[in-house]
């Protein structure tokens, strides 16, 4: 039978995983203050002694389920509380205490981790953990990750309304080394919200990338040639699209670290004047360290975007308009050599490359028309190869409002 105990001589055991947000206790609390000692479900404990077998003494009472209600009522100042005393010892309070909690869908993730992680301490293995807790084994595997996440996340994480973030937000996050943790942004930059699942799991690949990138530099950075940039002096900062041995520094410019050559390369010509002087002029040719083939595919792959039908693109010729201006795209390749030339309105691109493989690393000539068009055609070429052509429509004032 249920029975009024002093509130003074419960104690609240360290195993309990319950949460519960402000705005339902604090209407639990007024619940209690409307409705007297008598008016609430019991509070389940267990005597000292048997809840700490072997411990010394003591009139105490361990609490196993109600913890919110005792602490409530100490703040009602409430001398006594409706208790149910039932003999329960420490490993039978565990299990009862998180099914209670799981069937009302209040547990605490942090709180579950650090319980299945005692019972590691206890020599079980995560199956025996899974069966004794009648959870399935990744659930077990999955909380006890979150053991690895940074406390200042965890008190942040705390703070936020239940349900904001879920394990399934933190548990990507856990993968993260310690200095890496605080990287992750759980607000969405874009809106009020928070981020998605997929987005945190995007970001934390995105930054688990950049780390084994990191990696690869400073390895690739002990053995090469060419260990700073050749226009600026400074040391890299990414490894280039192209991969290595290929470069960037802070300042956009990219080489080899084995050749020290960039990705493109003036071709500049020597020739003598009528005096006799020597004279260095650029000519319209550039030298790249793109082949035919790489430059071939990627155009393709930009112009069947704007003929989506086509299954492979090596030469075409398409007339037309597009937003209501004159739109021409002559795109030609054969074997070594190819040819792309766009008209959109009055803006004109193009080139000519030819396969050459140069000794000093580049493999293909680019052929500009003018030098002064060498930077319009760079530009040209790694827009293609970053995911646009330079070319495509705008949206129209009515489907940018809708």
């Amino acid at each position: 039978m249920p029975e009024l105990i002093s509130v003074g001589l419960l104690q609240p055991n360290k195993w309990n995983p319950n949460v519960m947000g402000d705005v339902e206790y604090q209407a639990l609390k007024q619940d209690m203050q409307v409705g007297g000692p008598q008016s609430i479900d019991p509070v389940l404990v267990s005597p000292w002694n048997c809840f700490y077998i072997g411990a010394d003494v003591n009139e105490s009472y361990v609490i196993v389920d109600g913890e919110h209600r005792w602490r409530s009522a100490k703040e009602l100042n409430w001398k006594e509380i409706l208790c149910e005393v039932r003999e329960i010892t420490e490993d039978q309070a565990k299990m009862l205490c998180y099914r209670r909690n799981k069937e009302r869908g209040t547990i605490d993730p942090f709180k579950e981790a650090a319980l299945f992680n005692s019972e590691l301490d206890q020599k079980l293995t995560q199956k025996q953990i899974a069966d004794k807790y009648l959870v399935d084994p990744s659930t077990v595997s999955h909380r006890l990750s979150l053991l690895r996440i940074q406390p200042k996340i965890i008190e942040t994480v705390r703070k936020l309304p239940r349900g904001t973030i879920t394990p399934s937000h933190l548990e990507p996050i856990a993968t993260l080394e310690p200095q890496d943790q605080k990287r992750v942004e759980l607000k969405s930059l874009y809106s009020d919200g928070f981020k998605s699942v997929k987005q945190i799991e995007t970001e934390v690949t995105r930054i688990k990338e950049m780390r084994t990138e990191e990696k690869a530099l400073a390895e690739a950075l002990k053995i090469a040639k060419f260990p700073k940039c050749p226009k600026c002096k400074k040391e890299p900062i990414r490894i280039h699209y192209k991969k290595l041995p290929w470069v960037s520094c802070g300042r956009g410019h990219d080489w080899s670290l084995t050749t020290g050559k960039g990705l493109y390369e003036e071709e500049r010509i020597q020739q003598n004047r009528l005096a006799g002087k020597p004279e260095v002029r650029i000519s319209s040719v550039l030298r790249s360290a793109h082949t035919v083939k790489d430059l071939v595919n990627i155009f393709g792959d930009r112009i069947k975007e704007l003929v989506p039908k086509m299954d492979s693109v090596d030469s075409i010729r398409v007339t037309g308009l597009l937003e209501k201006a004159e739109f021409n795209v002559d795109f030609h390749s054969y074997g070594h050599s190819m040819g792309v030339y766009i008209r959109h309105g009055g803006n004109f691109q193009g080139f000519n490359a030819e396969e050459h493989d140069y000794r000093s690393g580049e493999k293909s000539a680019v052929h500009c028309g003018r030098p002064e068009d060498i930077e319009k055609v760079k530009v040209f070429i790694e827009t293609a190869f970053q995911g646009r052509i330079g070319v495509e429509p705008r949206k129209r004032k009515n489907e940018a409002s809708s």
